[in-house]
């Protein structure tokens, strides 16, 4: 058998050693540090990629970030390996229950190793919401679901939001040619408000200027020109033919049926 430090390809570094973790596809799929002997499971059901260098914002944490995507159409997040190992960032609302500090870690302990056995299928995003690097993409609640709307860290030529929770994509006209996500919110939702720009000659603003501030949920200009799509939470299966029809997802609708020209509420 191979052993783990000769798998694997060198693909994020890691936040503590500043060494580059090994990537193990597996599965299960998995990051390893073979200078520390650590291992960071990763989320099954997507695909993994690389981010460009970009590092977690939590303080002392410092990882280099990758890309998840599931879904079909794809749905695109941004995936801390550290974070997404760590009790205090934990998906499962069952943690939230958990007060007491050693029982949140054997909790944790538990769930690594559920993960480590390759039961770790994740569907929507392996953060939660009140991470800072979902938290400083949020523009808007999620109507369909208990998540919210985050901007696709893909980011343009073709802009979107995507949803947390359900298989939810919504499509920003083609008219933008830049959005910038601001650190200003608004008062009563608590999203970000987005600086758009619109190219040349392709403002739907009464007044004609290109650039303006805008927040989605109530923008009613921005979203009578969207585009929503209600997709799958399961990537396109492969080997198999056949048609097959997009599953319900928490809060989302089936059938992957997208409509356009309406309001987004």
């Amino acid at each position: 058998f191979s052993k783990l430090e000769d798998v694997g390809k060198p693909f994020t570094r890691c936040g503590l050693t500043n060494r580059y973790l090994q990537y193990i596809p597996g599965p299960p799929v998995r990051l390893y540090n073979k200078y520390t002997e650590t291992v960071y499971p990763l989320p099954g059901g997507g695909i993994i990629k690389q981010w460009t260098g970009r590092k977690c914002s939590v303080p002392d944490c410092n990882f280099e970030l990758c890309l998840y995507s599931c879904g079909q159409p794809p749905r695109t997040f941004p995936l801390c390996p550290n974070c997404f190992n760590s009790s205090d960032w934990a998906l499962s609302s069952q943690s939230d229950d958990i007060q007491d500090p050693v029982d949140k870690e054997d909790e944790n302990k538990e769930r690594q190793l559920r993960r480590v056995a390759g039961r770790n299928l994740v569907l929507e995003c392996p953060l939660p919401d009140h991470h800072p690097l979902v938290e400083e993409m949020t523009v808007s609640p999620d109507p369909d679901s208990e998540g919210v709307m985050i901007v696709d860290p893909h980011l343009g030529p073709k802009w979107r939001l995507v949803s947390t929770r359900a298989p939810t994509i919504v499509h920003l006209p083609k008219s933008i040619e830049k959005l910038t996500v601001l650190k200003r919110k608004d008062d009563v939702l608590g999203c970000h408000l987005m600086s758009i720009q619109f190219k040349a000659d392709e403002s739907p603003l009464e007044n004609g200027e290109a650039k303006y501030t805008s927040c989605f949920p109530t923008d009613e200009v921005l979203q009578g020109m969207v585009r929503v799509f209600h997709g799958s939470d399961r990537l396109k299966a492969s080997g198999r033919g056949g048609r097959g029809r997009g599953g319900r997802g928490r809060g989302g609708r089936g059938r992957g049926r997208g409509r356009g020209g309406g309001r987004y509420r």
